[in-house]
């Protein structure tokens, strides 16, 4: 009888450091879901209307356009470092179908600058 009661907490331990493992590794994979999810997303500039830091995570609560509706919803910012102030533009990503769904842009596109408008030269042709 003693042994029945030991094998059972045995298996129970074990049943549970397996479920332990797998929801631990699963995250990692379903970050990257996301992301890739994401790409399809459009791209907006929110502007910070606060800032909200927790233990180990910081959220911020933007505004932002879609078509004729202003949003407001919190962002998690998950960039290391200087948050940026109220007030400040941030690149998002939301969802087409349904706005609301919101993630913080970690790779905006990257625009080059338009070129500085000089004084052009004639083109001659030499015959």
């Amino acid at each position: 009888m003693v042994a029945i009661v030991l094998l059972l907490m045995v298996g129970t331990a074990m049943g549970i450091g397996v479920l332990v493992l797998v929801s631990v590794l699963g995250g990692a994979g379903q970050d990257r879901d996301l992301e890739i999810e994401h790409e399809n997303w459009r791209r907006a500039n929110a502007e910070v209307i606060s800032v909200l830091r927790t233990s180990n995570r910081t959220f911020l609560l933007v505004r932002y356009l879609v078509g004729t509706s202003l949003i407001r919803n919190d962002v998690r910012y998950p960039l290391p470092g200087a948050v940026p102030p109220v007030g400040q533009r941030v690149p998002i990503r939301y969802d087409p179908l349904a706005p609301a769904r919101v993630v913080f842009d970690v790779h905006p596109l990257r625009r080059t600058p338009p070129r500085a408008a000089g004084p052009r030269r004639p083109v001659t042709r030499s015959s």
